[in-house]
């Protein structure tokens, strides 16, 4: 992990000695069935032919399927990305499973930002808004972003409850890196300070009253 990959670039390489036996196996297997075939031929044996034929297109099949096969045991990056997780160099000889996550790639020209709103901001959200991110480890280069798509599950963190809000980028410095966290301000509209401030007071006072009130 940590690493900038390029597209097409191998990241890994899959034991395919197993692959590669069962290749020469069938390559033996229909080289065989091709001079059989001529001799039925030439004996003018149709019935033998066809079905020596018919064995011939089998082992062509499997011969694909093993070519697809080793293909797939080069796992090369899709795209220019950035390793987020994946590191195989303690893994060589161990077996792999199907369906198991390997590498985790980012694209480096296409970052999803994720805001952690608090659920008593997440009603002034709302998709199409605008707002700047600013990274903790590149503080002084503000990230314009755009709200894209609005959880409708909440999650707890840190003693609180809170949404998870996606936004794309407006475009993204070179030294940006995913993982990276930092503080976003998002442009709801024009209000008065002392209405941004009281107002949350006041809903915590008519929750804590409710409470009490039963």
């Amino acid at each position: 992990a940590g690493e900038t990959v390029r597209k097409d670039q191998l990241l890994a390489q899959l034991g395919d000695q197993d692959l590669n036996f069962e290749r020469l196996r069938l390559v033996t297997t229909k080289a065989q069935k091709e001079t059989e075939f001529d001799r039925a031929l030439a004996r003018g044996e149709r019935a033998e032919s066809q079905i020596i034929e018919a064995q011939i297109k089998q082992a062509d099949a499997q011969l694909s399927l093993i070519d697809e096969q080793l293909r797939r045991t080069r796992l090369v990056a899709p795209f220019d990305g950035f390793i987020v997780s994946g590191d195989l160099s303690q893994s060589v000889g161990a077996a792999v499973e199907r369906g198991q996550e390997l590498f985790h790639i980012a694209p480096l020209d296409a970052y999803r930002v994720v805001l952690e709103v608090d659920e008593s901001d997440i009603e002034d959200i709302k998709i199409g808004q605008t707002g700047q991110l600013r990274v903790s480890a590149l503080p002084r280069e503000p990230l314009t972003y755009r709200i894209e798509q609005i959880t409708s599950v909440s999650r707890q963190g840190n003693g609180r409850n809170s949404f998870m809000v996606e936004a794309s980028l407006a475009g993204s410095p070179a030294r940006l890196r995913p993982g990276m966290e930092g503080v976003s301000k998002t442009h709801v509209d024009e209000r008065l300070l002392f209405f941004v401030h009281t107002q949350k007071m006041i809903d915590w006072l008519r929750l804590t009253l409710w409470r009490w009130a039963g």
